[in-house]
C-alpha cells in the first residue's frame, strides 16, 4: 500500500523557550524536522512527502532536507494547525491514502507505522494512540467535577491515516463550518465516520518541553 504524508513544521514551540522554532532544534547532528522526515524517506511505502512551514522558514528547510529525494514540495503554513495541513493536502496529488504526522514527533517506530498501514488496508480512517497511565479528572475553577474512566482513555499519537478523499471531504466541511479541531480524526468524526484506533508506542513523543527534549536526547541516542 502506498501512501503520501504531510508533515505540518509550523510551530514555534514557545514552551521550550528556544527563540526559534523547535523542529529546527538540532539533535545528534541532525534536526528534529530531518528525523522526523527520515522515517517517511525510508519507508518504501511511502511515495512523497509535503511539508508545511512558516513562510520565513521555507527556505532552511529546503536546505535541511534537500538530500530527501521524497519531499516534494515545502508550503506555507496558515494561521491553525489545520489551515497549514490544508495548504499541503491541496498539493497532493494522485495518493489514494494519506498521513499527517507531527513534525515534531521524530521517534516514530516501525511497528506502529506497520500497524497503521495495516489496518489502513481495511478501514478509511486509522489514528495510533496509548492508553491513559495517570488517573485523569475534569476540573473546573479548581473543583474536581468529574474523575475519567481511563480504562477507555487513549492519548493520540501521529501519524493519523485516511483514505485521500475523505480526508479531504472532512476538511471541505471544516472549512465551511468553520470547525476548530486539535486534529485531523475530530474533523472526520464531524462527518459521523468511523475512526479506528491501532496502539502506538510511549516513546513516540511529541517534543514540546525542554523536558521533552531530554527524552529525545536519551531516546535517539539508544536507537
Amino acid at each position: 500500500m502506498n501512501y503520501s504524508v504531510v508533515i505540518p513544521a509550523a510551530g514555534m514551540g514557545k514552551r521550550m523557550e528556544l527563540g526559534y522554532n523547535k523542529v529546527l532544534h538540532e539533535v545528534y547532528g541532525q534536526s528534529i524536522i530531518y528525523h522526523t522526515v527520515a522515517i517517511f524517506e525510508n519507508d518504501p511505502d511511502c511515495k512523497e512527502i509535503h511539508l508545511a512551514a512558516s513562510k520565513d522558514e521555507i527556505d532552511d528547510l529546503r536546505k535541511i532536507l534537500s538530500s530527501f529525494k521524497k519531499v516534494k514540495g515545502i508550503y506555507e503554513g496558515g494561521k491553525e494547525r489545520q489551515d497549514s495541513i490544508y495548504n499541503a493536502l491541496v498539493h497532493v496529488k494522485d495518493a489514494t491514502h494519506i498521513m499527517v504526522h507531527d513534525g515534531a514527533r521524530p521517534l516514530l517506530d516501525r511497528e506502529t507505522l506497520k500497524r497503521i498501514k495495516t489496518a489502513l488496508m481495511e478501514k478509511d480512517a486509522v489514528i495510533c494512540g496509548v492508553p491513559v497511565k495517570s488517573t485523569l479528572k475534569t476540573v473546573v475553577d479548581g473543583v474536581v467535577t468529574e474523575t475519567i474512566d481511563r480504562s477507555s482513555t487513549f492519548e493520540v499519537h501521529t501519524p493519523q491515516a485516511f483514505c485521500y478523499n475523505l480526508l479531504m471531504d472532512a476538511y471541505q466541511n471544516a472549512r465551511e463550518k468553520n470547525l476548530i479541531v486539535t486534529d485531523d480524526s475530530m474533523m472526520v468524526e464531524a462527518l459521523g465516520k468511523k475512526v479506528h484506533v491501532v496502539e502506538s508506542n510511549y516513546n513516540n513523543l511529541k517534543v514540546t518541553t525542554r523536558e521533552d527534549l531530554a527524552v529525545l536526547n536519551i531516546l535517539l541516542g539508544s536507537e
